[in-house]
């Protein structure tokens, strides 16, 4: 009795996987999808940097939308991160001549409160980018939708 039931089940596996060769669904899935994967983007097996994100967005008006916010957080981040940095080499600057201990701390307590805004901005701009994306990926799998 297993015997027809194991041959039944090999037969069915063997004929979903033909058929899986010819579907468009994977073929659009495996080749236009975008994906991370660390610091860079693929598609299919060309990998993307952030700034190349933006010529795949023409597909998806609320993916390029989403994009647009994504690299607007991304700058506001770069530029707390920036601050945060002057403040830090201020701090040390200002400590070194030993003038104003409380103006050292200040600006050091600046610079954790910069580069903690800096990070939250980071976050949310992959946060929106990983949104974008994944509009764009649903509107190439699913136009229409």
């Amino acid at each position: 009795m297993k015997i027809p039931f194991i041959f039944l089940a090999l037969l069915l596996s063997v004929a979903q996987l033909f058929s899986q060769k010819s579907d468009s669904l994977v073929f659009k899935y495996n080749n236009q999808t975008i994906y991370r994967y660390g610091g860079y983007f693929l598609k299919g097996n060309e990998r993307l940097t952030y700034k190349d994100l933006s010529k795949e967005f023409s597909i998806s008006d609320l993916g390029l939308a989403g994009y647009e916010k994504s690299r607007k957080y991304k700058t506001t981040s770069t530029v707390f991160r920036f601050v945060s940095l002057a403040a830090g080499v201020m701090a040390v600057s200002v400590a070194a001549k030993g003038q104003n201990r409380d103006l050292a701390y200040g600006l050091l307590a600046g610079q954790f409160v910069t580069l903690f805004i800096g990070m939250r901005y980071s976050i949310l701009s992959m946060q929106s980018a990983n949104r974008a994306i994944w509009q764009r990926n649903k509107d190439v799998l699913f136009p229409g939708r």
